[in-house]
């Protein structure tokens, strides 16, 4: 007979199979929370009890691949538990399975059992459940977890789970079990929110067509829209402006490639980017406006001159393009003096050559912007410095657009800040001066920072641009 106990955390724990069983449920769709589990960076801000940190030395997320790791309490109260798991099987959004074992400090096997371990990963209506089983080969051996307080451990780390979802777990499982990915070309997109609230936000990821995953967010109703961040920012960092033109636009956000959720294949391609672009607008219904501010309106123009018609306006705001001698150029191997940073595990330098060399910011200001959270996220990022390097590569050199990068029909919004710096509006004119369908519009008493700090101003503008 079947002897099992459930407890009010969602751990089911069967004496005579001897498994423990672990159940969480989450709004996030199964991309994501895959992806949670098969990435070393993510993985390693999540797993482990509360209280314990984990680091990653080795992940290879394939059928006699391993994964090794050690958990360590953050306070150093006991010593840290390292263990190896070999995959045995490997369903993407599906299913993984594990032989898990303990080593000692030399990664060497302790002669204690090795539990097998499956996570299931199952759609349900309002996201996803996460199911967690270990299976154990005797009575004893389970006995032994559960002193040991495993099942707790993993509770523990399915709810640190959830904060990395962006969302809270929960216990019921009893959620209806009706898949909500619906194919939209080449990618699906797995809704958070029952697709009856308006303005529901959808988290999933695409493949993009070089292999790379990206992870996006879809939120609001209206004509498609997608933002593109800026330099050392992930789709977080336009959550303001995604929020304000959800009124009237479906607005899709996106880490891109080399940030948050995506991947980061090397070396690095400025194209690859486009293509990132082409599969968001498929996700999109094959069409969508583009939009974004600073750095970001480089690649808004190159996607929009390759991808055709299925770009059906831009608004972009403040663009950096330098033109003329009016203020110092981009040194021209920019890109190069960024990589070379990083390369050397020099990122707060690298934040710190992007400020002073770009942006302008006198170095006795340094000291203060690194007391700041935010200098933290742009180290994280800094390898995006050499990336938009590349892709704004001749338009900062203080010499005239290229005549030859862009071809663009579609209506083009050029927006300037009524306090902005003089060169930007010099490089708006010189973009209406290139292409046949661009308007210059004016954001009175906002400057360079408004596109982050006043979204709804610069949502009503663009609205009013693309919309009429």
């Amino acid at each position: 007979m079947t002897m099992s106990t459930h407890s009010s955390n969602g751990i089911a724990i069967d004496e005579a199979a001897h498994t423990l069983r672990i159940t969480r449920s989450y709004a996030a769709g199964v991309e994501r929370a895959w992806w949670a589990w098969t990435d070393a960076d993510a993985i390693a801000t999540w797993w482990g009890p509360q209280g314990w940190s984990a680091t990653v030395h080795e992940m290879n997320v394939h059928p006699e691949g391993r994964w090794r790791f050690e958990i360590a309490p953050d306070d150093g109260s006991a010593d840290p538990v390292r263990s190896i798991a070999t995959y045995t099987q490997v369903e993407r959004d599906t299913r993984l399975a594990y032989d898990d074992s303990f080593v000692d400090e030399t990664w060497a096997a302790q002669g204690l059992d090795v539990f097998p371990t499956t996570v299931t990963f199952t759609p349900i209506l309002a996201g996803c459940t996460v199911e967690v089983t270990a299976n154990f080969p005797d009575a004893r051996a389970l006995q032994r977890a559960v002193e040991l307080q495993m099942g707790q451990g993993y509770a523990e780390a399915l709810d640190r789970l959830a904060l990395l979802l962006g969302d809270a777990a929960v216990n019921d499982t009893t959620a209806s079990s009706t898949p909500t990915t619906a194919p939209t070309g080449d990618s699906t997109m797995t809704r958070t929110l029952p697709a009856t609230t308006a303005a529901a936000t959808a988290t999933a990821t695409l493949t993009s067509a070089d292999g790379t995953t990206i992870a996006y967010d879809k939120s609001g109703i209206g004509p498609a829209i997608i933002v593109i961040s800026n330099v050392a920012e992930d789709r977080s960092g336009v959550a303001g402006i995604a929020e304000a033109l959800a009124k009237d636009f479906t607005v899709i956000t996106y880490d891109r490639r080399g940030r948050g959720a995506s991947g980061n294949p090397q070396p690095y391609n400025p194209r690859r980017e486009i293509d990132d672009l082409a599969a968001l607008i498929e996700v999109a219904g094959g069409s969508a406006a583009l939009t974004s501010g600073s750095g970001g309106c480089a690649l808004a123009l190159d996607a929009a001159s390759a991808l055709g018609d299925k770009v059906t306006g831009l608004y972009l705001y403040e663009p950096p393009f330098i033109v003329s001698d009016s203020r110092p150029a981009a040194p021209t191997d920019y890109p190069e003096q960024q990589a070379a940073l990083v390369a050397n595990g020099k990122r707060s330098e690298a934040v710190e050559h992007f400020m002073t060399q770009m942006v302008g910011v006198p170095a006795e200001y340094i000291p203060m912007m690194k007391q700041d959270p935010s200098w933290d996220q742009m180290m994280r990022y800094a390898h995006t410095y050499a990336y938009d390097g590349q892709i704004l590569r001749g338009l900062q050199d203080g010499r005239p657009l290229p005549t030859d990068r862009w071809t663009i029909e579609a209506p083009v919004g050029v927006a300037v800040g009524g306090l902005g710096e003089s060169f930007i509006c010099e490089g708006a004119q010189a973009l209406a001066n290139l292409l046949p369908n661009v308007t210059i519009l004016t954001l009175a008493d906002h400057d360079h920072s408004a596109f982050w700090v006043h979204p709804d101003a610069v949502a009503t503008q663009a609205r009013k641009f693309l919309l009429g």
